[in-house]
């Protein structure tokens, strides 16, 4: 039974190879999006998870303005 969805699924690629590059292409596209953003939350929630009670260390930023006259 497998074998003849294999069939068909060959034959159907074969047939329309443009819309099958596309679909393929897209796939592999989103699949790999996913990837990255999922490497990038993992390395995001585990920054600084090295150190003793790094739950509770925080990062303080101050942006400043200078004018001159």
């Amino acid at each position: 039974m497998i074998k003849n969805y294999l069939k068909t699924t060959w034959r159907n690629l074969v047939k329309s190879k443009g819309y099958s590059a596309i679909n393929i292409g897209g796939l592999a596209v989103g699949m790999a999006v996913v990837i990255l953003i999922g490497l990038w939350v993992y390395d995001e929630l585990t920054y600084n998870s090295y150190h003793k009670n790094y739950d509770r260390i925080a990062q303080v930023m101050q942006h400043a303005i200078l004018t001159v006259k």
